[in-house]
């Protein structure tokens, strides 16, 4: 049976303990651009946490309604600080700018095509305040990546909530036309014979085209890093980092 990862905050976030290399980064942007500060793609909250203990005023979008209560759960000690509503970060009318608005850790890439992008960043156009920033962190596509053999990698490995432990494999299959990466993520846990299979897609988006989508939308790239020491961007960078402004 073929499941979503994103249906279950408790293993999403059990598997991705791994991921605290960008918590800085988001912070001393948050530091530095101020509030209110939205966030698209909230996710388990795992952002928003750190930027609320450092006393600002926080509001995420998450598509997942599971993610959601469980965030607003996680982030319920900061009161009226804190707001997390479920929505579609493609179509969203909060009737309120923001200081800072930011898509952390690949998210973007959940919008499967360019005019869904592009519907996105338009939406945030309209949400920044005057002399707001936009900031927006995703992986390079690598093509050896993309197109790799049809078998199983090894991804990661984690405890679960109850101990028990889980090595992850993928296999993944990229249609060079729509631009989508089809990947399926294979649970292994120990002492159980038959994995747990999850299935999710990803819009591979290259640097030239999110500078097009980006500017398109009305949207002035100001800085573009290659890495969370905001090293520029060049032809070695596993990261695009764009800040922008309108």
């Amino acid at each position: 049976m073929i499941k979503d990862i994103y249906s279950d905050p408790e293993l999403y976030d059990s598997a991705h303990w791994w991921k605290t290399n960008d918590i800085d980064f988001i912070t001393n942007s948050a530091n530095k651009f101020g509030s209110p500060i939205l966030e698209l793609g909230a996710g388990t909250g795992r952002l928003a946490l750190p930027i609320l203990e450092m006393g600002h005023t926080y509001t995420g979008i998450e598509s997942s309604p599971a993610f959601v209560k469980s965030t607003k759960n996680k982030l319920a000690q900061f009161g009226e600080k804190s707001t997390v509503l479920e929505g579609d970060m493609r179509s969203f009318d909060l009737d309120q700018t923001f200081q800072f608005i930011f898509i952390g850790f690949n998210s973007i890439f959940h919008l499967l095509t360019n005019e869904d992008v592009k519907s996105c960043f338009k939406c945030i156009h309209k949400h920044l305040t005057e002399e707001g920033t936009f900031l927006i962190d995703t992986f390079i596509p690598d093509p050896l990546f993309l197109y790799r053999d049809k078998q199983k990698y090894y991804v990661m490995e984690f405890d679960t909530s109850d101990g028990v432990h889980c090595i992850v494999s993928e296999t993944n299959e990229y249609d060079n036309e729509t631009q989508i990466n089809h990947i399926q993520w294979y649970f292994n846990y120990e002492g159980k014979a038959d994995p747990e299979v999850f299935k999710f897609d990803m819009h591979m988006i290259f640097p030239d085209t999110m500078d097009r989508l980006l500017m398109d939308a009305g949207l002035k790239i100001m800085e573009k890093y290659g890495d969370y020491e905001k090293t520029p961007l060049g032809p070695e960078s596993q990261l695009q980092i764009h800040e922008c402004k309108k």
